[in-house]
């Protein structure tokens, strides 16, 4: 059995018996996901994206549509980065 399969199992079930229903029990507007997205933001506010996608293993354009959302609820403010 590989970490892979144990995560997979994980998820499904969690899923299933609503575990990870994080804006419901918590009251908050975030997900699971966007709350780890911020949390990371927090520790590193200067983060790069293609930082954060590796961390958090994170597909690119989930990333980039959590992050557009961050943006337009004014919880972050994007740019380019200095090393471009």
């Amino acid at each position: 059995m590989t970490i892979e399969d144990i995560r997979s199992f994980n998820r499904f079930y969690t899923n299933l018996i609503g575990a990870l229903d994080y804006s419901r029990q918590l009251h908050t507007p975030y997900t699971l996901t966007e709350a780890r997205v911020l949390y990371e933001l927090s520790s590193a506010p200067q983060a790069d994206a293609a930082d954060l996608r590796g961390a958090l293993t994170l597909d690119a354009g989930y990333l980039s549509r959590l992050l557009g959302k961050f943006e337009k609820d004014g919880l972050i403010t994007r740019g380019p980065s200095a090393a471009d």
